[in-house]
This record gives structure tokens, sequence and C-alpha cells, in this order.
């Protein structure tokens, strides 16, 4: 059968791949005619669509005349600021993490003064019954913990199709933010001749970077306490309120129960590649409180040094980062940044040490080492002699 003429609207340049014939599509504009034709182009225009998320049949391109059905009355659509959910508005988006978006939200009922954090189900996961789930269990791990360094989850619901949990509001920036402020400063410093992090501004920069850590690991060892596991430690899911009032570890939407966890669900690869421990990297039986501190380790030396440990080709898959990393060793913090004392990269290089064993026993013992590190470096005292390897791990 002969490919239908295009609409007006459509008759330009883009034909080189062949149309699709429409069923439904609802969009913000409206739904549009059934066996409308579009051109691969034009979908990615549509709210709700984006490439790479064609669902219900539509990967390949129809051979013949019946249409493909895109999208269904109710498909989750993508949120956006003014948009409602449930009893709640979106207001400002603030971040994406590892199972969706998270957005700065106000209650249309009760107290609407007071702002909460909405995480948002991506409508392309939402689309599948197991990302539902997990998200689900994500909602219902993180309304168990407690702790005041842990954004409790406070409520679970869906609407429209997507589903969403809420937490309080902290305004401030994460780790991984403030470390990108700081280092172009650094780098501007360094174009003007200065020497970057030297003097008291260096040490107080340092003193605040090791407070951070020190206190997302007491966050970390909290929830290893509760029998949970956070695997994806990283700058970008430690929260610093702002004026420095709390340090929060949040997104645990790639955690698991230890109590309930099976073998599989514990070695499926999820996480970033950067913050892995060699053992999850190779899928390996691993204590994951052990792959959390080599994470928190991670996350030390890029606050300290604005660095990363390691620097991978660009463009490599997931798979090919993964063996860069158990290929390669990682940069020492002093090459990275001469002036780090000592004692901090010792503290580092253990808590990011291939061997579990020789990494930290606890999320605690990591906290209460660097801690013993921020006074000498605030006053510029020699830090204390800090021993690399023999770490205990934690019983079972």
């Amino acid at each position: 059968m002969p490919s239908p003429t295009p609409a007006a609207p459509w008759a330009d340049a883009r034909r080189a791949a062949p149309p699709l014939r429409v069923a439904i599509i609802e969009s913000d504009g409206g739904p549009r005619s059934s066996g409308e034709v579009l051109w691969p182009s034009d979908l990615t225009r549509l709210t709700g669509f984006s490439a790479g998320t064609r669902v219900l049949g539509s990967d390949q391109e129809p051979e013949g005349p019946d249409p493909i059905e895109l999208f269904r009355t109710g498909c989750p659509s993508h949120p956006r600021a003014g948009m409602r959910l449930g009893r709640y508005r979106l207001l400002r988006h603030l971040g994406r993490g590892a199972q969706g978006d998270v957005w700065k939200a106000l209650s249309l009922e009760g107290d609407a003064s007071t702002p909460v954090a909405l995480k948002v189900l991506n409508p392309a996961a939402a689309r599948l019954a197991s990302r539902r789930s997990q998200f689900r269990h994500e909602a219902e791990r993180g309304a168990r913990l407690a702790g005041p360094d842990l954004l409790r989850v406070l409520e679970f619901g869906e609407a429209q199709g997507v589903p969403f949990l809420v937490m309080p509001y902290v305004g401030g920036s994460s780790l991984a933010a403030l470390i990108r402020a700081r280092k172009a400063r650094s780098d501007e410093e360094s174009a003007g001749h200065e020497r970057p992090l030297v003097a008291a501004e260096g040490a107080d920069y340092l003193a605040g970077a090791l407070r951070v850590v020190a206190a997302a690991s007491r966050a970390l060892g909290r929830i290893h306490a509760q029998r949970v596991v956070h695997r994806d430690v990283k700058p970008a899911n430690i929260l610093i309120e702002d004026r420095g009032l709390g340090v929060y570890l949040c997104d645990l939407g790639l955690g698991r129960d230890l109590d309930v966890a099976t073998p599989e669900q514990m070695r499926d690869g999820a996480g970033t590649p950067m913050y892995m421990a060699p053992e999850r990297l190779l899928r390996a039986p691993a204590d994951e409180r052990l792959c959390d501190i080599y994470g928190m380790g991670v996350t030390l030396y890029e606050a300290v040094t604005m660095e990363r440990p390691f620097s991978p080709p660009a463009g490599l898959t997931h798979s090919l980062l993964s063996r860069f990393f158990l290929d390669n060793e990682p940069i020492p913090p002093r090459r990275a940044l001469p002036e780090l004392p000592p004692a901090v990269e010792a503290v580092i290089l253990r808590a990011m040490a291939r061997r579990p064993g020789d990494r930290y026993g606890s999320a605690d013992e990591l906290a209460a080492e660097v801690e013993g590190l921020i006074g000498h470096v605030g006053q510029g005292l020699p830090a204390p002699h800090i021993r690399v390897g023999g770490g205990r791990p934690p019983a079972r």
C-alpha cells in the first residue's frame, strides 16, 4: 500500500524515515485523530514521548496499513512546573535521581505554606510494573528509616498515572554542585596565577568538606544500622542545607533491605560506576555495606581534591567504564592536590581499598576517622597518623 501523503504542516525535508500511522495520541494540544500521519521527528515534540521510549509495539515501523498505538488514555505524562499531582502543585525542578525527577511542590490542602519535595517516577519507567514495584519499595523503605540526617518519606501516591513520593523539602545544594562551584573558582584562581586552596581559605574549605563527609558517613551508619544499604553513595546524593545547618544522605532509589534482598538482586549491577566498589563492578558476592563505604571514600576524594580518582576516556559504555575502573588504579589524592595533608590521603585510600577487608569496617568508623582530622586541618596542626588497611567487616 503506498504511503499516504503527509499533511501540509509536515511537508518539508524530514522525509528520510518512513511515516508512522497513529491510532491514538494524547498530548497537551489535545488528542490527535486516528490514522493521522506523523513523521518520527514530529513525535519527539509531543508531551509524553521521547526518542528511545517508544512503547506498545512501536519500536519498528509498520509494514501494513494497520495503525499503531503509541499512547493510551491516561498514559503517564511528563511532569512540568505548574502541573498538579494529587493534592500537590509542582513549583520547580530540583534534580534527577536514579528513578525519576525531584520537584519542589506545595500542598493544595492543609498547610499550603510549607513546601515539600516530590520525587516523581519518570513516565517511561511508570509503564513498567517492575519499576513501579521498585519505586513503591523505595517509598516503604524511606518511610521506615529514622534519623535527623535522613529524608523520611512522608507519603506515597499516584495521580494521572504518575507514581510519586513526598519528602521534607530542604533548601540547599548537593555536595556535587558545591564541588563544581568550588572547582570553577579554583580554576579561575589558577588562571590568574594564584595557587588555589592555600592559606586560611583553603584550610577552611578542606575542614568544611571533611565535616560534610563525616556527617554523611554518620547518616550512612544510621541506614546500615536499620539493615538497609544505599548502593548509590555519591556527592549528588548528599544534600547540604542552606547556611550549613544540616547534611542529609538522600535518594534510596537503588537501596536494598539486607534481610529480604536476594543474592541476584544484590548483584544487579545498578549504580554509578565511578562510585561502585570493584566487587560490585564484577557482580561478585559482596557485603554491600562495605561497597557503600567505598562510595563514600570516592566521595571524600572528590570533595577534598575537586577531582575524580579516575579519568576514563569519553564515550565509554557502562560495561567499558566498569572494565576501565577495574583495570586502573585511582590517581593518588596528593597528586590531584599536592597541598592535601598525608593523613587525609590515607583515610581516602583506606576507604577506597580494592579488598573489602582493607576498608573501614563500618561507616561509623570512617566517620570517626574523618572527624578526627577536622580540628587539625582547621588549625593548621599536624594531622594524626592514620593506619591504612586492616579494617574488620561488620557482623551480619
